[in-house]
């Protein structure tokens, strides 16, 4: 209940804060066709759709996103409805990475967010990285931070990004 109560003005705090901030973007790149972001309001679609987005990986449980404009322009979305300050689930991140390679593999951008790019969505990106990039999570923390500074420090210390590293990552299939 808090924390619905708080998506109101925490939004508004990231529309002033990209608004006064230069380094602070709505949106960053992560890599070709791997976009990190904030929530995409209504206006904004006309601009995703603008930079070549097709698929969209929505973490939030409390925003469904802007159904009419996917629509509109043809951007598939993928739901995994996480609440916010909590981390998505391991079966959740498994299926969003999956869902991004497919997409990008196409040729298709795909814009990965939360409300903020700070923390679920930061945390799905960075299990892609480690998952199709053979990223350590330090490595993808710290790629994460260098085209999106003001993500969340300590992702990759999260469990569940620990569990998709002895899963997925680079040392998944060698031995203890």
């Amino acid at each position: 209940m808090v924390i619905r109560l708080l998506f109101i003005p925490s939004l508004i705090y990231n529309l002033v804060l990209e608004r006064l901030l230069p380094s602070r973007h709505w949106w960053d790149e992560v890599e070709d066709h791997v976009l990190l972001g904030a929530l995409p309001l209504p206006w904004l679609v006309d601009d995703m759709a603008a930079a070549g987005v097709r698929a969209v990986v929505n973490t939030c449980a409390e925003y469904g996103g802007p159904t009419a404009g996917y629509a509109r322009h043809s951007i598939e979305q993928l739901r995994t409805p996480t609440l916010d300050f909590t981390p998505p689930t391991l079966e959740s991140i498994e299926r969003a990475v999956e869902f991004i390679e497919t997409h990008r593999r196409r040729g298709d951008t795909v814009y990965i967010h939360c409300k903020a790019g700070r923390g679920r969505s930061a945390t799905v990106a960075l299990c892609w990285l480690v998952a199709y990039r053979g990223m350590t999570p330090e490595r993808a923390q710290a790629h994460l931070e260098s085209v999106r500074p003001h993500i969340n420090r300590t992702l990759w210390q999260r469990d569940v990004v620990r569990q998709f590293d002895r899963a997925h990552g680079q040392n998944a299939c060698s031995s203890p």
